[in-house]
């Protein structure tokens, strides 16, 4: 009872400080809060940077996608066809009515997850579907580790760890609302 009595009496004692440091500045917080803005942009140089972001934009050297040949476009699929998936193996359909409800079920999905996102859908469905698809070619030559403990990207690791910034790099400046406002 003695502590909480204590730790109440400490958290008035701070509470009466703040508002007594609080009243003694409080005009020069308000001078500070009320101050117009020193640095400004001049509107010429608001300007010429609105059309230089223009200009690059208009000048950016598009490409084209690739298509692939051995991929069918999503139009010349059959329209009475809504799914996205590639129809499933026979012998791999068999395992989920072999044996038990529940091992025909694993023994099925086990199957299933063996096959390569490629030969399971018709075009990548999702976006993590993206990184690698129709790449399983490449991988091959990439040694197989029983519990996955190969450097596969061998950039995104450091020895001696994060390196510190370059003695060039400065801060970013800080931008108000204010400032390049009309941009």
């Amino acid at each position: 009872m003695a502590k909480q009595v204590l730790w109440t009496q400490c958290i008035e004692k701070e509470n009466h400080l703040r508002l007594k440091w609080f009243t003694r500045n409080e005009e020069r917080l308000n001078e500070i809060a009320n101050a117009p803005l020193i640095r400004t942009v001049p509107e010429e140089v608001k300007e010429d940077m609105r059309l230089g972001r223009i200009a690059r934009f208009q000048n950016v050297d598009r490409k084209n996608v690739k298509k692939l040949d051995h991929q069918k476009p999503y139009e010349q699929l059959d329209p009475r066809v809504t799914n996205v998936m590639q129809p499933i193996d026979p012998k791999i359909k068999k395992l989920l009515y072999a044996g038990t409800q529940k091992d025909g079920r694993r023994n099925y999905l086990n199957a299933r997850v063996k096959v390569i996102p490629e030969n399971r859908y018709y075009f990548p469905e999702t976006s993590s579907f993206e990184y690698g698809w129709k790449m399983w070619n490449a991988s091959r030559t990439i040694p197989k580790s029983r519990y996955g403990r190969i450097e596969v990207i061998k950039e995104f690791y450091r020895r001696a760890g994060v390196a510190r910034d370059p003695e060039w790099h400065k801060e970013p400046t800080k931008l108000s609302p204010t400032i390049c406002g009309s941009i």
